[in-house]
């Protein structure tokens, strides 16, 4: 497996995110950059379950950082890859997420944009 193993990353970005005896806060920065690095491994080798998981944690880790607007972005990453898999569900609420983001930092054009995603 080489370093950049999106299988390995991911399991290097849990790492950084859990709290332990040596390690007392998340480092979301870096694990974030690792989640970012395995979606795109994964989308890339055409495993889109993995992808959305991984793009969904990066938008997770962008919330933490305080970065709505790349939360955003991530969210409409994951968004695409459920409905490249059919989740339809799952579309609806990762577009809706990606809005409720975009409304966040003061973007009411992507939010509805997002949302008309949902609809189509």
């Amino acid at each position: 497996m080489s370093s950049s193993d999106p299988e390995k990353l991911i399991a290097k970005a849990n790492k950084l995110t859990k709290l332990s005896f040596t390690r007392w806060n998340a480092d979301w920065r870096n694990a974030t950059l690792l989640y970012e690095q395995a979606a795109n491994g994964f989308r890339l080798a055409k495993n889109y379950e993995k992808a959305k998981a991984a793009f969904e944690m990066a938008s997770k880790g962008q919330e933490m950082l305080s970065s709505p607007w790349d939360a955003a972005k991530h969210m409409e990453s994951a968004a695409a890859l459920a409905k490249e898999l059919g989740s339809w569900n799952e579309v609806a609420d990762l577009y809706r997420k990606a809005s409720e983001l975009y409304i966040e930092c003061g973007r009411p054009q992507p939010a509805s944009d997002a949302l008309a995603k949902a609809a189509q």
